[in-house]
This record gives structure tokens, sequence and C-alpha cells, in this order.
């Protein structure tokens, strides 16, 4: 199965919402609030992979961020159907957004990950991410959080 890739718009918002909340258990999926503001928030870039029908197979949400004069861009969500799991859309949902990070003038991309989320902690590992923080109680009050870092 083939996958192509296209930037997100607000139309694809019920679909995304619905996804983000079958890929992550009830408070740590974003609110339906929350993900609207993300999709908004000017300047926030949206990367949304397809497959051949046009079913949305995954979706990525990014940000950037200046911080002590250097310009960074943050994954806020890198969600992928859980029956297309292993298959390359995250990794080219992660690919593409990395390159208009970059674009956008970014020179590395941070990310937060659950501590108990080895499964993505791996993924993103072997797309050449490093550990760089903890934020205690970051999801739910309970659960901490890794920062993952990335130099682009």
């Amino acid at each position: 199965m083939a996958f192509s890739l296209r930037r997100a718009v607000q139309e694809d918002f019920p679909i995304l919402h619905a996804l983000d909340q079958a890929c992550f258990a009830p408070g740590i999926a974003w609110s339906k609030a929350e993900l609207q503001y993300f999709l908004k928030y000017p300047g926030n870039i949206g990367v949304v992979a397809e497959d051949e029908a046009g079913h949305v197979a995954g979706f990525t949400i990014a940000g950037k961020q200046l911080r002590k004069g250097t310009m960074f861009g943050r994954l806020i969500t890198i969600d992928v159907n859980p029956a297309v799991r292993r298959r390359g859309v995250g990794h080219m949902l992660l690919e593409e957004t990395e390159r208009l990070l970059r674009e956008a003038g970014a020179k590395a991309v941070l990310l937060e990950v659950a501590v108990d989320n080895a499964t993505a902690q791996s993924f993103y590992e072997r797309h050449g991410f490093v550990r760089s923080g903890r934020i205690p109680g970051y999801y739910m009050g309970r659960i901490d959080a890794l920062v993952m870092e990335k130099q682009l």
C-alpha cells in the first residue's frame, strides 16, 4: 500500500481528532480544544498521510519556538492509525515535518514522550533523537515525560 503526504487543513479536524483519541489513552490524547488550537495556531505545521483511497493514515502537528535566539521546532503530536503501523507512515510523516521545520529556520526539534512509552522512544531514537530532559508529572500529573531532541 502506498501513502502520500499533504498539508493538513481545518476540514481535516474531525478525522484528526478521532485518530488522536484512538492513538492515545484518555488524559494523554489531546482534547478537542487543544488539538483545534494546535491545528489553527499561526505558523504551526500539520502534515497528513493518506492511503491510495484517500483515508487518513496518520498526521503530525509541529510548532516553532524561539529559545535563546535560536529557532526550534516542537513536535506536538505524531499519530499513526494502528491498522497501518510499521508500514513507514510514521517515518514519512517525521521526515516531512523535519524538512518543513528546517525550511522555516528551525535548527533542532524537541518533543515530549511518556516514560512508559518504550515503542515511541525507540522510534525517535532510530530517527536520531536523544534524551535531553525529564518533566515530572507531565501527563495527567502522574506520568513523567522524557524530553527528546534532534539537531536538524
